[in-house]
């Protein structure tokens, strides 16, 4: 079908015939995601009141993203001339709602939506203020300092922090010799004594 061909029948729904039938249905097979095609087709074989109708219609709603446009574009005749309206408004609840032209507003108001909206956005500022203020107000935990490993002190390393004029850490080092070897306690303790007359 001619590009030119298919804007025509998309103007003129009204030019669908026996002859157009063929080429839509053969456009749908070619490309069955195209939703115009569907709605020419499906208006096509409305209009020729083909028994196909009711089996081409169930394939083509699922490839139709808005229903109510494609229901408006197979009911246009019979809703300008105020056919159906009076005839079904009883039957189906719906069909004042697919009925009226333009109408294609869900399940609430424009005004209601940005309401639900602003109160999601402040639902969630709520949440991430009382998130970090929980963590401003936490009270601080205090990892326990880890014990040191006494069984690596050497009287060599005990030499070497005094050395070093690290006189704190070579006092610790003969505090755990002395009692790691009892037997030398007396020796230590006379160590001690020199390094803390030497930070004195």
């Amino acid at each position: 079908m001619q590009k030119e061909t298919f804007y025509n029948y998309l103007n003129h729904p009204e030019k669908l015939n026996e002859d157009s039938l063929p080429e839509l249905k053969k456009l749908v097979e070619g490309y069955p995601t195209f939703q115009a095609a569907w709605i020419l087709l499906l208006k096509n074989l409305k209009m020729l009141d083909h028994p196909e109708f009711d089996s081409y219609l169930q394939k083509g709603a699922i490839r139709i993203g808005d229903r109510r446009k494609l229901y408006h574009f197979l009911h246009r005749e019979e809703m300008a001339a105020g056919a159906l309206p009076d005839v079904l408004a009883d039957e189906d609840p719906l069909v004042k709602e697919y009925m009226t032209p333009g109408f294609y507003q869900l399940s609430e108001r424009k005004e209601d939506r940005e309401e639900s909206l602003i109160d999601l956005i402040r639902s969630i500022r709520k949440k991430e203020a009382k998130k970090v203020l929980d963590e401003v107000e936490a009270p601080v935990k205090h990892e326990p300092e880890e014990k040191a490993d006494h069984s690596l002190v050497t009287e060599t390393l005990a030499r070497i922090y005094a050395q070093q004029k690290h006189y704190q850490k070579a006092i610790e080092a003969y505090e755990n010799l002395s009692l790691k070897f009892p037997e030398k306690s007396t020796y230590f303790a006379g160590q001690i004594e020199k390094l803390k007359k030497l930070m004195n």
